[in-house]
């Protein structure tokens, strides 16, 4: 039998054969959140300037990109907050913790690729139209030229990663919902606001 399946079955049974996982340090899941969020709200309005007429797109479409472009800030300090805490648990945790959860390390690694890759090849859909474009008033994105060819696939790749990591993050909930009301360990938990840190 796997590991994976005798974990599974002695969670089953409501047995503790294995410790508690630590808590990640807060700016772990703070992260978490406040990206998910954006990446939420960033996917809905797309969506919603989509069916918009043309001449109704640009406030909608300067959101967008403000709140793309905030995803895309704090990609690497949450990139650097999730190596720190793991090279900081890897030093008081079983290795057999670390080798049994290769796939959500996977899906992870995807999402972590979906969130720098999605935002950039919106920024250079949005740099190579030949013009200017005005964010909300706030600041201009620079104009790198009319390219028409690089324009149209950035923006196809744009909006077909962006689909894939909506499906790819209702996955990655629906896995944490599944550990939290089936398995019954603390993979949710961990994230959630009101539990104080293990050590």
């Amino acid at each position: 039998m796997s590991v994976s399946s005798r974990n599974l079955l002695a969670s089953s049974a409501g047995q503790a054969n294995t410790p508690p996982l630590m808590r990640p340090h807060w700016l772990v899941p703070t992260l978490h959140w406040i990206m998910a969020g954006l990446i939420i709200a960033v996917f809905i309005v797309g969506k919603v300037m989509e069916d918009l007429p043309r001449d109704q797109r640009m406030p909608v479409m300067g959101w967008h990109i403000l709140a793309g472009l905030s995803v895309l800030a704090l990609f690497l300090p949450r990139i650097v907050a999730v190596f720190l805490n793991a090279r900081q648990q890897r030093t008081g945790a079983a290795d057999d913790m670390f080798d049994t959860n290769i796939a959500a390390r996977m899906m992870q690694g995807v999402l972590y690729f979906l969130m720098l890759v999605i935002p950039l090849a919106g920024l250079t859909a949005m740099t190579t139209t030949g013009r200017n474009f005005s964010v909300l008033g706030l600041f201009s994105l620079p104009d790198f030229g009319r390219n028409h060819a690089i324009h149209e696939i950035a923006e196809n790749l744009h909006g077909t990663l962006a689909t894939v990591m909506i499906i790819l993050a209702g996955l990655h909930a629906l896995a944490a919902l599944w550990h939290h009301f089936v398995v019954k360990d603390d993979v949710l938990r961990r994230y959630l606001p009101g539990r104080s840190r293990k050590s």
